[in-house]
């Protein structure tokens, strides 16, 4: 088997990983409708990883890496404001699921839920992704207060973690409701008044 087609089927189980594990949670995607979906036989799966859990942190990670990468194109972005990056980050996160449905969730969210306490590399691996969308944040954040867009007596960090929070919590609301009203409370309460920016509801 050539490097080529080792990591296309690597990528494929990946691939429908995530698919499956976004819609149906770690528990809920098994192992063989993964295989199924990748078309990729059970042997070949273990050539590539030690277990189900060695696979979903490659998963978790894939992800944490993807939405890192989205969150970079947006919030590094210089012809605008800290701010307004900041704000556009969200908005665009919003208009998501306004478009796909507000039971559409997060991987990390739906299996910090699941299976952080169930398992430690699973839950160092939700913890890292956290931790690299935070600091990301947080580069934002300071920009924003050099500038006087953020108050500094702020810890950047501390602010950043409690957006991340907030939004989070504001998206497992949104399942529960069914609707992405929560997600305009988050704007409403934490966005528009917490930090002073415009206004900006949903139809």
């Amino acid at each position: 088997m050539s490097v080529t087609e080792i990591e296309t089927t690597k990528e494929r189980l990946i691939t429908s990983g995530l698919a499956l594990m976004s819609e149906k949670s770690y528990h809920g995607a098994g192992l063989s409708e993964i295989l199924k979906r990748a078309d990729v036989p059970k042997g070949s799966f273990y050539h590539y990883f030690k277990s189900k859990e060695n696979f979903a942190v490659e998963v978790i990670a894939r992800n944490s890496m993807d939405h890192l990468e989205k969150m970079k194109s947006i919030l590094s972005d210089k012809a605008t404001s800290p701010m307004d990056r900041i704000y556009g980050y969200y908005s665009i996160m919003r208009d998501f699921y306004r478009s796909n449905g507000a039971q559409r969730s997060c991987l990390i969210a739906k299996l910090a839920l699941e299976v952080s306490q169930l398992s430690e590399p699973l839950r160092e691996a939700v913890k890292g992704a956290y931790d690299q969308w935070s600091q990301l944040l947080a580069e934002t954040i300071r920009e924003a207060q050099e500038i006087d867009e953020i108050d500094q007596s702020f810890d950047a960090e501390a602010l950043a973690n409690v957006l991340i929070n907030d939004w989070e919590g504001a998206t497992i609301r949104m399942q529960i409701e069914g609707n992405i009203k929560p997600l305009d409370d988050f704007f409403e309460v934490i966005l528009e008044h917490g930090l002073k920016l415009k206004a900006c509801k949903s139809d």
